[in-house]
């Protein structure tokens, strides 16, 4: 199943003083500095040579570079992690191990073994304990999960704990809630740490448009944020209900479903990923090609596995082992040519071009 992708107590004591969780706060992160690697990189990269007109918002001259999230990007130069601006200045020296995008004016990074969170002049405003197994890079509605000896709970931006390290799971918060598991059951929390929805499924996850994916015997459906159940637990495996449609899973076949549970496009693919921007793609035959939201395919199957969403126009594709993108015409925008590419944020995409990474300009800008 993809998606396997209690205390009501609300503590108010900084990390420091009541669990010695987090030390040092000051006054006061989201994605993981590495790009989501959709393909190993190449064991060798060749010299690159453009194929086609390209224009670099950023020259290709990073070990590595991420995605910019809050004005601010992460890249490594001789396994280094620090951060550059649009303009490609280095605002914040490599100095760091890993790093992670920014989220709420904070970014989680670690040195050494040692993880603190430093704001965008990279001061560090949190250092994170030792006792700390797992804890999120990602705040939401100023929120974020941490794990501590298997026991899940929630902090603030600030330090202070929402929600006391004891449950079973703990899941981001979204629209104002957060699944959580308590003695094998999933319920919901508020962002007052106060249970909302009782513990009562056999899995949850986050609200999005309204509606929250959750497992009963075996089956997934969606609930509303009251608990009621909106479409009844019936598939295989599902995803977030996104430009109103939601892909899901029956009978080892991905269609698409409206929000009220109505079939709109019938099981009919071995995969499918979300709508954006009014297209989805899906893989018949051995390869991915793009559907419209009536289901007609619109650009035929002609790529191979990693494709992208479609994001301000353009889809990243792959041919082989070489990425490129598409536009919704099916025409390639950017001939394939990169080792590893992502989606187009705010005019620019980090891709690997040969041996460096760099920004590429979104060819319509």
């Amino acid at each position: 199943m993809v998606r396997m992708s209690f205390s009501g107590l609300l503590q108010k004591v900084a990390f420091l003083m009541s669990l010695g969780l987090i030390a040092s706060l000051g006054s006061p992160s989201l994605t993981r500095a590495q790009i989501p690697q959709t393909q190993a990189p190449l064991p060798s990269a060749a010299p690159f040579t453009p194929m086609g007109d390209i224009t670099w918002e950023i020259e290709p001259t990073f070990d590595h570079a991420s995605p910019f999230s809050e004005g601010l990007a992460p890249v490594r130069i001789n396994n280094r992690w620090g951060y550059i601006n649009r303009k490609g200045d280095m605002v914040i020296r490599p100095q760091f191990d890993e790093t992670w995008g920014f989220s709420e004016g904070i970014a989680l990074t670690k040195v050494g073994g040692k993880r603190s969170y430093i704001n965008t002049e990279g001061k560090v405003v949190m250092r994170i304990s030792p006792k700390v197994g797992f804890i999120s890079p990602a705040f939401s509605d100023g929120v974020a999960t941490l794990e501590v000896g298997d026991r899940w709970g929630y902090f603030e931006k600030n330090g202070k704990i929402l929600f006391p390290p004891q449950l079973d799971r703990a899941r981001d918060f979204s629209e104002g809630m957060a699944a959580i598991q308590k003695d094998e059951k999933w319920g919901y929390i508020n962002r007052k740490g106060e249970v909302v929805i009782k513990p009562q499924f056999d899995g949850a996850w986050e609200f999005t448009n309204g509606l929250a994916a959750i497992l009963l015997d075996g089956k997934l459906g969606y609930i509303k944020p009251n608990g009621e159940i909106a479409i009844a637990p019936q598939f295989e495996d599902s995803n977030d209900f996104k430009d109103g449609l939601a892909a899901v899973s029956i009978d080892d076949r991905w269609g698409y479903i409206d929000r009220t549970g109505a079939v709109i496009i019938q099981p009919q693919f071995v995969r499918a990923q979300d709508f954006s921007e009014g297209y989805a793609a899906v893989f018949l035959n051995g390869k991915y090609g793009y559907i419209d939201q009536s289901g007609e395919l619109v650009i035929p199957p002609a790529y191979d596995d990693f494709v992208g969403l479609f994001s301000e126009g353009l889809a990243m594709v792959r041919v082989g082992r070489q990425a490129g993108y598409v536009s919704p015409n099916g025409e390639l925008a950017i001939a394939p040519q990169f080792a590893l590419a992502s989606d187009f944020t705010n005019g620019i995409a980090p891709v690997k071009a040969g041996a460096k990474w760099g920004y590429l300009q979104h060819p319509k800008l």
